[in-house]
């Protein structure tokens, strides 16, 4: 099952527009609050952007492992957990 698609159980999405977008603005503000932190940082320059790359990067590989999770839980519901098909 993807994402924005019904639920084959009970015809329903999983997910409310109110709480799809209450998670982006939760990610929103605390991507900002980081980024803030990191630029009130009394630190040079270098130590800044060091924070700022690997906050970059470890929302990026969050994504990525969540995606990753799904794709895999989505797998073994489909194929088994040997990659073969379920009939």
């Amino acid at each position: 099952m993807r994402d924005n698609q019904d639920d084959a159980h009970t015809g329903k999405k999983r997910n409310t527009g109110a709480f799809t977008f209450l998670s982006w603005a939760a990610f929103a503000t605390a991507l900002i609050a980081v980024f803030i932190g990191i630029y009130n940082l009394n630190q040079p320059l270098s130590v800044q952007g060091y924070y700022a790359v690997c906050a970059l990067f470890l929302t990026m590989s969050s994504f990525v492992l969540q995606k990753t999770v799904r794709d895999n839980k989505e797998d073994d519901e489909l194929y088994g957990p040997r990659g073969e098909a379920q009939e």
